[in-house]
């Protein structure tokens, strides 16, 4: 197997089904998929004896529907940000150019690292043909349908993971390779839908661009196909994007197998100073003194060697040091043998130290000053900035163009744009905050702190704020646009109020829960796995909530009981996220009422009830925020796992 698919590939095919969670994730992705069937049944149907075939289509439908768009959605987030925490972990390790140094070529390291990262998500996938089969048994679903779902899911996660592991290619950070990643994958589906705008009959092969270039238009053109295409396995709008993926994914690894060893290692933020940047303390001057008397003709030659670089042997030194002295020195001696009638320059050194350069005076917590005062993340990160601005300039145009002339364009599904914006601020935001410390780990800069004389509260303190400093534009530009909605009256400042409140406070959750996983797991890979599951999970986990109470009617009480199972996994999730390498009650407590009282909040929404949802998740986001803050700051070395009884 080696010898065709390389030593990358075939050492991921043999040690990754080694570990217990690589069934467990797949074990727990269908029965996750099992769990919202249930959902979606109690909430289309209920208890109600079917009787006619007519239901039991819709029901399909409605299911093949909602399993299509999460799984496109799982796959656009988690392939590209899985190959690039690939290569970002090789890179703060310093393993990935002991890697470029070994006999692989080129394109061997780069598909190798491609096929390492989509390994497991690719398999997490195929676990759920199984039951998206089912889709077809209620009927309304051909299977045909069913291949199209997985061949653009799939080539949509290959293009993806790509992308991504071109991004970790070229940047040196980890928090520079995964937000670069999650901005271009939102970028690939704003940037076609403005296109689409601008120019609406534009075509690909007899195909419009929006389906060719964008994921979602594509699968929701599988999912609603013409009726002259239903019963075909694969349809045309399919073929023509699964082409434009995989084209775009091959011309992708060529430029990254082209670019590896310009980029790599480290030309474009190196982690150490080469000679030209390194500071100079001090200089090594030359001096020539006035010459001396004429020495022999042996000992010219012994100088004459070891200025040449030839030899340096005591005994030459010490020839030369004689025959140089003085006429008049009771050291010259005669009998050496001839001159040569030159007079030989006496050559010295002599060390000449540089001017002392001002120097910046640290506050009194420094892991604070270093975050806010230097370039603690390199220059690079302006390029992350300017895109999130870009992007989140390009959200606010769409908003306010499409709810131009609507009374409350907030009370439609024009909300979820804002509602969009400020997710990615939070997983950014979160991103920032994981990578902060497992770069220092990696480095081993982490270990170096733990010796010095600072506090826990310094260290976490520092950090936290640090990282809210560095990502203010994710903090700052959600609050402006909440200002502008209330200044144009599409807001109530009662509502203002609440979202300004609940909004910092989830920004403050989020960074704390990078930490907090940063600190649980060694590994960096699954810190920023787990960091950015659990924020991601807990979003599209309320936003999908919401979506089966409105498809439902807000019929509550036919669907309690598949809600709580459902509610109740996530809670078991959370907690083996969270709780499992450090246990704590206030952790489980957190993992048992954070989706029980979330649901609360989002049937209080839906009813009206503002105050009521702005008491329980200020309350319960406070409350997680000070489970994961008082054990980092109290038991620091506890949590880190650095005493006897967690080692063993």
């Amino acid at each position: 197997m080696a010898l065709f698919a390389g030593p990358i590939i075939s050492r991921e095919v043999l040690t990754t089904p080694r570990p217990l969670r690589y069934y467990l994730w797949r074990a727990s992705f269908a029965g996750f998929l099992f769990i919202l069937l249930w959902t979606a049944w109690q909430s289309i149907v209920g208890w109600q004896d079917v009787r006619e075939l007519g239901v039991m289509a819709r029901f399909g439908g409605v299911l093949y529907g909602m399993f299509a768009m999460l799984q496109l959605t799982l796959m656009l987030f988690f392939a590209p940000l899985s190959t690039a925490a690939a290569v970002a972990y090789e890179k703060d390790r310093r393993t990935f150019t002991l890697l470029m140094m070994t006999a692989l070529s080129d394109l061997e390291i780069v598909l190798g690292k491609l096929v390492a990262g989509l390994l497991h998500i690719l398999t997490i996938l195929g676990a759920g043909v199984g039951l998206l089969s089912l889709c077809t048994l209620f009927g309304g679903i051909s299977f045909g349908q069913v291949l199209n779902l997985f061949a653009v899911t799939a080539a949509s996660g290959v293009a993806g993971g790509a992308m991504g592991l071109l991004i970790a290619l070229w940047r040196d950070r980890t928090f520079q390779s995964i937000s670069l990643t999650i901005l271009m994958v939102v970028f690939s589906v704003t940037g076609v839908e403005l296109v689409s705008v601008l120019y609406p009959n534009l075509e690909f092969l007899g195909v419009p661009v929006n389906e060719v270039l964008n994921p979602y238009r594509a699968m929701i053109a599988v999912l609603y196909p013409p009726s002259d295409q239903m019963t075909g396995v694969v349809r045309t709008s399919s073929l023509v994007y699964i082409g434009v993926r995989l084209t775009f994914a091959a011309v992708i690894v060529a430029f990254g197998t082209f670019m590896l060893r310009k980029w790599n290692p480290g030309h474009n933020e190196p982690r150490e100073l080469s000679d030209e940047d390194a500071e100079v303390v001090e200089t090594l001057i030359e001096i020539e003194e006035e010459a001396q008397a004429p020495v022999s003709l042996a000992a010219a030659k012994s100088v004459v060697r070891h200025e040449g670089g030839t030899t340096d042997r005591p005994a030459d030194r010490g020839a030369a040091a004689v025959s140089t002295a003085r006429p008049g020195d009771s050291g010259f001696d005669d009998t050496t043998g001839p001159t040569t009638g030159l007079h030989v320059p006496r050559r010295t050194h002599r060390r000449v130290a540089a001017a002392p350069k001002p120097y910046r005076r640290a506050w009194a917590n420094p892991i604070l000053w270093r975050e806010l005062k230097t370039r603690a993340y390199g220059t690079k990160p302006l390029i992350i900035k300017a895109c999130y601005v870009l992007l989140f300039a390009l959200g606010a145009g769409f908003f306010l163009s499409l709810g131009h002339g609507l009374e409350s364009p907030l009370s439609t599904g024009l909300a979820l744009i804002p509602v969009g914006l400020t997710i990615l601020s939070l997983v950014l935001i979160n991103a920032q905050g994981v990578t902060s410390l497992t770069s220092e780990r990696d480095t081993g800069a982490l270990d170096l702190l733990l010796v010095t004389e600072l506090s826990p509260g310094d260290f976490i303190y520092g950090k936290l704020y640090g990282v809210l400093y560095n990502s203010k534009e994710m903090v700052i530009l959600p609050v402006i646009s909440a200002l502008f909605l209330w200044w144009t009256e599409r807001l109530s400042g009662e509502n203002l109020v609440f979202f300004l409140i609940d909004y910092l406070l989830l920004c403050h959750f989020a960074a704390m829960l990078g930490l907090h996983a940063a600190i649980t797991y060694i590994s960096s890979r699954t810190a920023v796995a787990h960091s950015l599951g659990t924020i991601f999970f807990l979003m599209v986990g309320i936003l999908l909530c919401a979506y089966l109470i409105i498809f439902s009617d807000r019929e509550f009480g036919r669907q309690l009981l598949s809600f709580m199972i459902f509610i109740g996994a996530g809670s078991v999730a959370l907690f083996g996220s969270m709780g499992s390498k450090n246990p704590s009650r206030a952790i489980a407590l957190v993992a048992l009422l954070t989706p029980f009282w979330s649901f609360y909040c989002i049937i209080s929404l839906l009813n009206g009830e503002f105050l009521a949802a702005f008491l329980f998740s200020a309350g319960i986001y406070g409350f997680a925020l000070l489970a994961m803050l008082v054990p980092a700051v109290g038991d620091f070395d506890i949590a880190l796992g650095r005493t006897n009884a967690i080692q063993g």
